[in-house]
């Protein structure tokens, strides 16, 4: 699927196709790689997935502290797991953190900011989601 959003307004239409578009496993986490230049949005669309799971608390960049889970309001979806791995430097970097915990609860919904930082980690239900920033500042999701 591809969608081109014109602002921030549209981001939760996105959200709403993309988890109607997806399935949930039945052993394992569902994880949606995130991809896209510095300043494409991925935070920003990470905060309109929170509001879209319910999530009342105010959602920032875990660039610093890595990883930051939140408690959703989803029926399906009791966990929502924000990563930024751009600062991680290998795939066993994230493992200390817990990864392999993280995806063996099929509850749990990860969004995974910069995946090609932890190249060869364990994702057996995975997605990808790629942002591009068109020339009118203006952005084309491609969800596969």
């Amino acid at each position: 699927m591809e969608m081109n959003i014109q602002n921030e307004e549209q981001l939760p239409i996105l959200v709403d196709r993309i988890m109607n578009m997806i399935s949930q496993s039945d052993t394992f986490a569902t994880v949606i790689c995130l991809e896209g230049d510095l300043g494409a949005g991925k935070t920003t669309l990470s905060k309109a997935w929170a509001q879209y799971l319910g999530i009342s608390e105010t959602v920032t960049s875990p660039t610093f502290v890595i990883l930051k889970e939140y408690e959703t309001a989803h029926d399906q979806y009791k966990k929502l797991i924000h990563i930024d791995a751009y600062r991680l430097s290998s795939k066993e970097e994230l493992e200390y953190l817990g990864w392999e915990q993280l995806l063996s609860d099929r509850q749990n919904i990860i969004l995974l900011e910069w995946p090609s930082m932890v190249k060869g980690i364990s994702m057996p239900h995975v997605y990808t989601l790629s942002i591009e920033i068109n020339k009118d500042h203006s952005r084309t999701f491609n969800f596969k």
